[in-house]
């Protein structure tokens, strides 16, 4: 595998791109001509040959421009037995291409569990048959909420692999608790930025950054730029660009003085460039290519301009 930062960094330099592509599969949104198959067929095994299609199409039309790819969990175990068969295989596929792989489950509890949680998606190989696992990921989202011996059992389970803590997130309710000032100065967003970065420290590559990242949402600039000076050595995965509206200022204030620090995570607004009725027909693969290309070209322009 190699060091998680360093390899991040060196393909997006590669291809000029700082975008992390989601892969949130929505059945209701999917072209028409894959939706009526289900329809027609309505099995396990048809639902698994759809979302898989569907994530294949995304991944061949993006590869271009995707700094790594990032499947959220949820939309995989919401469809069940055929949902996480989907996202086995679209995990394999992604290895056969050596394309960085974010599995986005903000896992984490106590340190029992969170090893478990560690060796499902982080280790290299199976607990008891020692096969390579099927899982694997080359980075995880965690919540650290826990603390330190709550994140300790995936920094051990693979000292290679990723890791983006949780510290101040896109949704319009953080504030809730993320914004509150602390006693001893600043906010829960910056003590859990500082920890991130603390319990990155002794991975630190060639690049200048660790294995341990935050996730910061793209919808608030001025807090990406504030918790940038307080974990200077961690990855910032940045969602909320496209559909909740995130500031391109923002990738931009958490690039880092090299521009390689900050990277734009987009799932909806990549993903689904049309409207379902739209590609109802046989010739639907060529209609979503040129789509989500054109989409994926948008946007790659778009924050790479950011940070000129």
């Amino acid at each position: 595998m190699g060091h998680f930062a360093d390899r991040l960094i060196e393909r997006a330099l590669r291809i000029d791109s700082r975008v992390i592509v989601g892969l949130d599969p929505e059945v209701e949104r999917f072209p028409e001509f894959l939706r009526q198959r289900l329809r027609d067929e309505p099995t396990e095994e048809r639902l698994e040959e759809v979302l898989f299609t569907f994530n294949r199409q995304i991944i061949e039309a993006t590869a271009f421009m995707a700094v790594g790819y990032k499947p959220q969990a949820a939309f995989y175990e919401q469809y069940g037995s055929a949902g996480h068969t989907a996202l086995r295989r679209t995990l394999m596929l992604l290895r056969d291409l050596e394309l960085p792989i974010i599995m986005d489950g903000k896992r984490n509890d106590v340190s029992h569990t969170a090893k478990a949680y560690a060796t499902a998606w982080l280790a290299t190989h199976h607990p008891v048959f020692k096969t390579p696992n099927p899982w694997r990921a080359d980075a995880l989202t965690i919540n650290g909420y826990l603390g330190r011996d709550g994140v300790l059992p995936f920094l051990e389970t693979n000292r290679d692999a990723g890791l983006f803590v949780l510290a101040k997130t896109s949704n319009p309710s953080s504030g809730d608790l993320q914004d509150l000032e602390l006693e001893s100065g600043g906010t829960v967003a910056d003590k859990m930025a500082e920890l991130a970065d603390r319990w990155g420290a002794d991975s630190v590559g060639a690049q200048g950054y660790g294995n341990v990242g935050i996730v910061v949402g793209a919808t608030y600039p001025e807090m990406a730029a504030r918790l940038r000076r307080v974990a200077p050595r961690s990855l910032f995965l940045m969602p909320g660009i496209g559909a909740q509206g995130g500031s391109l200022q923002a990738i931009a204030a958490a690039a880092g003085s090299q521009g390689v620090g900050a990277y734009a995570a987009s799932s909806r607004g990549v993903m689904y460039p049309f409207k379902s009725e739209e590609l109802a027909g046989a010739a639907w693969r060529d209609a979503l290519q040129e789509r989500v290309e054109e989409a994926a070209r948008t946007l790659q322009a778009a924050v790479v301009n950011a940070l000129t």
